[in-house]
C-alpha cells in the first residue's frame, strides 16, 4: 500500500486496503490528532454516511478512532455529503466526515474529510496523513494521553436542519412555479430528504430508485444512469427530472422532452441567470476541469463575455481554483455544481433547487432554458485494468502528453483517481474524425497494457 488518498477522499473495495478495518481506524485516530482544536477539550466531529451496506462497517471504526482521541462524536446518519459542511458551521464542529464512495457501486466505499473552515481537505494535509499511516515509527505517536476519552451521541433532527437550510436558499421574492418533477435518488443519500423538500415546496413529486436496500445504492440509476428518469419523464409527462448520485453531491437534469442534461449545460444555465442577476462577470472566471465540453466554453465566452479556467479533474480542484479566483460559480461535466454563495461542495439537492427557482423566472419549459448552445463531438472510453507497471504508467502518461498537442483535435488520457480504469476523451468538430482518432488510441492504450 502505497497511496491512500485518490481525485476525492479514499476510495476503494470494501475491506480492501486502504480500507480494511486495521487501517481505517489508524487514518481516523491520524486525521483526529492533526486536526483537534488546540485550544477545546471538547472537539467535535461530524460522522455522515449514505445508504450502501459497509456503512454499518466503517461507521463505529471511525468513530471509535476520533473517541480514543478524546472527541465528541456527532453521527447525523445517511445523508447527502453537501450535509456535512453546513451541519459543521451549525454544530461548531473542527472535524467533518462523510462515508461514501460517491457514484459507485455497493462494493466500494470511501472517506471524505472536511477542515474547520467545511471545505475538504488539501492534499498537502492528505499527504501528511499518508506519511504517519504508512510509517509505524511515526504512527506510535499518535496517542491521547489523557485517561478521558470522547463519547458519540446521535443526533436526530439532523435531516431537518439541513432541509430548513435548503429551502432557505430561495430567493422568497420570486414566486415558484408547481412543476411536476421526477425524482431519481439513485436508492442513496438523497432518497428520503429530496422528495419531502420538494414535496413541501408544493410541487407534484414522483421519485424512482428511493428505496435503498444497501446493496442497490447507484446501480443503473441515479445521476451514473438516467435511462430510467428519461422514460418516467416523458410517461408521467413531467416538466422536469432530477437524478442524484449516491451522496447527492451531483445532479444530472432530464429535461420535459426527455433528453439528458450534463452538468455543463447546467452551469451555462447558472452562468445566464448569474449575468442576469449582474452577479458575474468577465473578472471573475467559471470553473469546470478538463472534462467540459469545448461548447461551454465558446458558449460562457461568446455569448456572455465570460472566460472559463479548467482545473484537473474532482471537485476538490475546482473548489481549490474558485477560492483562488473569487468565482461564484463552478462545477464539472458529471454533476458536480459549486454555487459558492450557498454552499462549500458539490450540492445536488441545491442546484435543483434553483433550477425550479429559474424556471419560474424565465416561464419557460425545461427543455426551452437548456437550449443555450451545441457540443461538440466528444467520445469517452472507460479501459480496465487489473495491474499496472509503474513503466506502463508513464508509457500511457506520454502518450497523453504526445496527443494533449493536437490542434483540431482535443486529446485527454488520465487514470481515474477511484477505479482501476484508464479515462479516455477525445472532442472535435468532425465526429467521423473523433471516431478514427478514439479507435486509434483505445487501441494504442490496449497495447501498452497489453489488452
Amino acid at each position: 500500500m502505497g497511496k491512500i488518498f485518490g481525485t476525492d477522499g479514499i476510495r476503494c473495495i470494501v475491506n480492501t486496503e486502504p480500507l480494511t478495518a486495521e487501517t481505517t481506524l489508524k487514518i481516523s485516530k491520524t486525521v483526529g490528532f492533526l486536526l483537534k482544536s488546540k485550544q477545546s477539550n471538547n472537539s467535535r466531529v461530524i460522522i455522515c454516511k449514505d445508504t450502501r451496506l459497509s456503512g454499518y462497517l466503517y461507521e463505529p471504526i471511525i468513530t471509535a478512532g476520533f473517541i480514543s482521541m478524546g472527541m465528541e462524536v456527532i453521527l447525523v446518519g445517511p445523508l447527502p455529503t453537501p450535509a456535512v459542511p453546513h451541519l459543521m458551521r451549525t454544530l461548531r464542529a473542527d472535524i467533518g466526515v462523510m462515508i461514501t464512495a460517491s457514484h459507485n457501486t455497493y462494493e466500494y466505499n470511501g472517506i471524505k474529510f472536511f477542515n474547520l473552515d467545511g471545505f475538504k481537505i488539501s492534499s498537502k494535509l492528505e499527504k501528511e496523513i499518508e506519511n504517519i499511516v504508512l510509517n509505524n515509527k511515526k504512527y506510535s505517536t499518535i496517542l491521547n494521553n489523557n485517561n478521558n476519552t470522547g463519547k458519540a451521541i446521535r443526533l436526530k433532527d439532523a435531516s431537518g436542519r439541513y432541509s430548513e437550510f435548503l429551502k432557505s436558499t430561495l430567493d422568497k421574492k420570486i414566486k415558484i412555479k408547481k412543476l411536476k418533477i421526477i425524482l431519481d435518488c439513485g436508492n442513496g443519500a438523497t432518497y428520503e430528504i429530496a422528495p419531502n423538500i420538494f414535496w413541501e415546496l408544493g410541487h407534484n413529486v414522483v421519485s424512482i430508485n428511493n428505496k435503498p436496500n444497501g446493496k442497490n445504492i447507484n446501480y443503473n440509476c441515479g445521476a451514473v444512469n438516467v435511462a430510467s428518469l428519461c422514460k418516467k419523464v416523458v410517461e408521467e409527462k413531467a416538466d422536469i427530472g432530477f437524478a442524484f448520485d449516491g451522496d447527492g453531491d451531483r445532479l444530472i437534469v432530464v429535461d420535459d422532452k426527455g433528453n439528458e442534461i450534463d452538468g455543463d449545460k447546467i452551469i451555462a444555465l447558472f452562468a445566464k441567470n448569474l449575468i442576469n442577476e449582474k452577479k458575474i462577470n468577465s473578472k471573475f472566471p467559471v470553473i469546470t476541469t478538463v472534462m467540459s465540453n469545448l461548447g461551454l466554453e465558446n458558449f460562457l465566452l461568446n455569448d456572455l463575455g465570460i472566460k472559463l479556467k479548467r482545473s484537473p479533474v474532482g471537485d476538490i480542484n475546482v473548489i481549490e481554483e474558485m477560492k483562488k479566483n473569487k468565482s461564484f460559480l463552478g462545477g464539472e461535466q458529471s454533476g458536480h455544481i459549486i454555487l459558492s454563495d450557498f454552499s462549500k461542495t458539490g450540492d445536488g439537492i441545491l442546484a435543483a433547487l434553483k433550477i425550479t427557482e429559474i424556471i419560474s423566472i424565465i416561464k419557460e419549459s425545461s427543455s426551452s432554458i437548456f437550449d443555450l448552445y451545441d457540443n461538440f463531438p466528444q467520445i469517452k472510453v472507460n479501459i480496465s485494468y487489473k495491474k499496472i507497471s509503474k513503466k506502463n504508467k508513464q508509457n500511457i502518461k506520454n502518450l497523453n502528453k504526445k496527443y494533449s498537442k493536437e490542434k483540431k483535435i482535443r486529446v485527454l488520457i488520465r487514470f481515474s483517481g477511484t477505479e482501476p480504469l484508464i479515462r479516455l476523451l477525445v472532442e472535435g468538430q468532425d465526429l467521423k474524425v473523433v471516431k478514427q482518432k478514439t479507435k486509434k488510441l483505445e487501441s494504442e492504450i490496449r497495447k501498452i497494457i497489453g489488452q
